[in-house]
């Protein structure tokens, strides 16, 4: 029989676990101007990013203020000692069908061989809307303090290539001309890529390329601080995001891509400034990448990419917990077994066989209990639809009342199966599917095995302690606290993990993870319920607790002027009509809705640019006028088994961006502009695609060339966007009474005019639209 003082010290585990693990969430303290060049300071690469996004605003490619920021880098890395060049070219990333003008600034330390090449690289244009100092401001000035550290250095093994790549917001353009045309990529055998996507949070390493063992090895080793969790890399793998090092990925070059991605809503938008970026995450972010400069600047980087892949996981941020997954299916069965022995030498006189039975109806009903009602919860607590997709800016109500869902899914089952389950039976059929999970995960996602192995572990090393006690009045005692203590670090690692992809409006999901911690504790508790009676009177409390924290959560605001919504006034014509509409744009549909309403928006049917009506709220204008692109010549011809149809465009003055849509039903197989190869169908994207779009930021004045190769003759439609600066007296009247809590998003405040053409054999030949 397990005996336990008190379940409170359950309780107490499980604080003191979750506060390291929230250790793991937070950022180190930012270091002062006065510490020695050998140590990064955030508060010197501060007034390195001060002085580079002075202006404040906004600095796509292409942009004025984007060459303001250019050329102060020179003049930064100049003054370090440096002889930096700019990668200049027009360009296109045929994967995502963009194309613009790129400036890359491109700095080297030269090493004692040069054969091999390490690459330090972040971006420096921002989004549309804001100044850009999380994404990627604090990439840009932490390579640019490291560059400057390193020039007083003795020269490495390997060269060090400080890359600071242009348009990388407008589809990786940047890192895409730098790897297919600047002789340097040849050297590069490892990158160290800095990102954001939000503005506080842990510098946390994210991903890697395939074959990563040696190099895991090394940030192991090397980082003062390691965040880093390999399923949250599965789980990325997974998503449409992509940075510059995917570009350098996909061709196989190793890699270590680390972002901070707290404060989500501040991502892209205008508050996305100095005032809003947490400094702490910049001095992670450049403690982690000068920690791995100096390691990785004396290794053979010929040798760094290994033969087979590692799983990791950082404890509390101390330490780095790694393991080749080769051994996985192996570990996991010695592992395993030993729990299974163990459970089963300490509880032989114990065993039943009906309460083993039992026990296959109790657990399911504790998992079941602990997700359905989660699932319940997620309404009261997710706000539909009125939340941020992926970040409450209070969740802490949120996250107690699931945490008292697990203690009356707990309680409820302790009161129906007492005296039906045994500790010794719940024991062995919890632990039984952590072996389970350990044995599939090997199998499947060996990457992730650590959930499971963890646990399992630390069960078994208890379960050595408790041998040699001299008096062991409670078998596995030890053991089982140590293999809870285990579950929970993994499950509430992952549950706080889970906050930057997901938010309570999946309440279920995120409660999901809690199960683990909640079905090792269980054992220690049904041992020391069996001699008491229970009431119902625990239950209904919890019941009201989590109905008191759900009140609370409820009138909660979703949104904060520091958290605040994407939302954005701007101005769309379609045609040549005589009517426009004024938008009220939102990412994720989480616009204001009383806004809208008392401002008489209402939801219509608009011509976005993707060739089919969406749903927008708008209220209808006089149509501006907004010049559009002129057709000058279109030719289609035959060629070999597809078709090339040749188009030539007048572009309208000053238009920062010109977008395309094709249908699928085109048989779209490549595109041009310019004479670039702008899209290529082949190339495996990421999210599926609904129509082919095509990019052209901030174009050069005159006319632009397209070519598209289809599979069929046409005629089908295209569809084009330009924009156009948006005028301040059509939106004036509407921003007296802004909400507090919605800032410009994604793409900011803009006038669109949007044409369609016809084109194909049967199309003609026309100059209008």
């Amino acid at each position: 029989m397990l005996k336990l003082r008190h379940p409170l010290s359950l309780l107490a585990i499980f604080i003191l676990v979750m506060l390291g693990v929230l250790r793991t969430f937070g950022t180190p303290a930012p270091l002062g101007a006065d510490v020695p060049d050998v140590q990064f300071s955030a508060i010197r690469a501060e007034a390195i990013l001060r002085d580079l996004i002075r202006e404040n605003q906004p600095h796509p490619s292409g942009s004025e203020l984007n060459a303001f920021v250019r050329n102060r880098l020179l003049a930064h890395l100049h003054d370090a000692g440096y002889e930096p060049e700019i990668q200049s070219r027009f360009h296109c990333n045929p994967q995502f069908g963009t194309c613009a003008t790129v400036d890359n600034v491109v700095a080297v330390k030269p090493g004692k061989t040069g054969k091999n090449a390490l690459l330090l690289t972040a971006h420096y244009d921002s989004g549309w809307t804001g100044p850009g100092a999380a994404d990627d401001g604090a990439g840009m000035a932490a390579i640019v303090e490291i560059a400057r550290m390193a020039a007083d250095f003795p020269p490495f093994e390997n060269d060090i290539i400080f890359l600071i790549t242009d348009a990388e917001e407008a589809g990786l353009i940047g890192a895409h001309a730098f790897a297919e045309y600047h002789p340097l990529f040849d050297k590069v055998k490892t990158v160290i890529n800095l990102e954001a996507r939000g503005a506080t949070g842990p510098s946390a390493m994210f991903e890697t390329g395939e074959g990563n063992r040696s190099v895991i090895r090394v940030f192991a080793k090397n980082a003062e601080r390691p965040v880093a969790n390999s399923l949250a890399y599965e789980v990325y793998k997974r998503m449409p995001n992509d940075t510059d090092y995917s570009v350098y990925r996909d061709r196989g070059v190793m890699g270590l891509n680390f972002a901070f991605t707290g404060g989500v809503p501040v991502y892209h938008s205008r508050i996305d400034d100095l005032n809003h970026l947490d400094l702490g995450s910049l001095q992670h972010h450049g403690d982690n990448a000068w920690a791995m400069v100096k390691a990785l600047g004396d290794r053979n980087l010929a040798k760094i990419t290994a033969r087979e892949d590692a799983g990791f996981i950082d404890v509390f941020g101390l330490g780095l917990v790694h393991y080749p997954v080769a051994i996985t299916a192996g570990l996991a069965l010695v592992l395993g077994v030993w729990v299974m022995l163990a459970i089963g030498l300490a509880f032989r006189q114990e065993f039943r066989f009906r309460q083993l039975s039992w026990g296959f109806v109790a657990i399911p009903f504790f998992v079941l209990t602990i997700i359905l009602g989660a699932y319940l919860l997620s309404w009261p607590l997710g706000r539909w639809p009125d939340l941020h997709a992926l970040e409450h800016p209070y969740p802490w109500a949120g996250r107690v009342a699931l945490f008292l869902l697990v203690g009356l899914a707990g309680f409820t089952t302790l009161k129906l199966f007492t005296g039906r389950v045994s500790a010794c039976a719940w024991m062995v059929l919890a632990w039984a599917l952590v072996f389970l999970m350990a044995m599939v995960l090997a199998n499947k996602l060996p990457t992730a095995t650590h959930l499971a192995l963890i646990p399992l572990a630390l069960f078994s090393l208890g379960s050595v302690v408790d041998l040699f006690r001299k008096t062991s009045p409670a078998p596995l005692l030890f053991a089982s606290v140590s293999g809870f203590a285990a579950a929970v670090f993994i499950s509430l690692s992952h549950f706080f993990m889970l906050d930057v992809v997901m938010n309570f409006d999946l309440a279920h999901v995120k409660a999901a993870t809690l199960v683990l911690a909640a079905m090792t504790a269980m054992p220690m508790l049904l041992a020391w319920v069996s001699k008491r009676e229970l009431t119902w009177r625990p239950a209904k409390w919890l019941g009201v607790a989590i109905l008191a924290v759900c009140v609370v959560h409820w009138f909660l605001p979703a949104y904060s002027p520091e958290r605040p919504r994407g939302m954005t006034l701007m101005y769309s014509e379609s045609g040549d009509g005589d009517t426009g509409h004024i938008v009220l744009e939102s990412l994720y549909r989480d616009h204001d809705k009383r806004y809208a309403k008392s401002h008489s928006f209402a939801m219509t049917a608009l011509n976005t640019g993707r060739l089919e009506p969406v749903e927008r709220p708008a209220r209808e204008v006089k149509a501006l006028g907004l010049a559009g692109i002129v057709r000058v010549s279109q030719r289609t011809e035959p060629e070999g088994d597809a078709w090339r149809h040749r188009l030539e465009f007048e572009l309208p003055v000053d238009t920062p961006l010109l977008k395309f849509t094709l249908p699928l039903d085109s048989g779209l197989q490549s595109a041009w502009i310019n004479g670039e190869v702008a899209l290529d169908t082949s190339i495996k994207s990421k999210s599926p695609r609904s129509v082919y779009t095509l990019g052209l930021v901030h174009p050069n004045r005159g006319t632009v060339r397209l070519e598209l190769l289809t599979s069929a003759p046409g005629p089908f439609k295209l569809a084009a966007v330009s924009w156009h600066e948006l005028p301040g007296v059509l939106v004036a009247p509407f921003l007296g009474t802004w909400p507090d809590d919605a800032q410009p998003l994604q793409y900011g405040p803009r006038a669109e005019k949007l044409q369609e053409f016809e084109v194909g054999a049967a199309a003609g030949l026309s100059s209008e639209p």
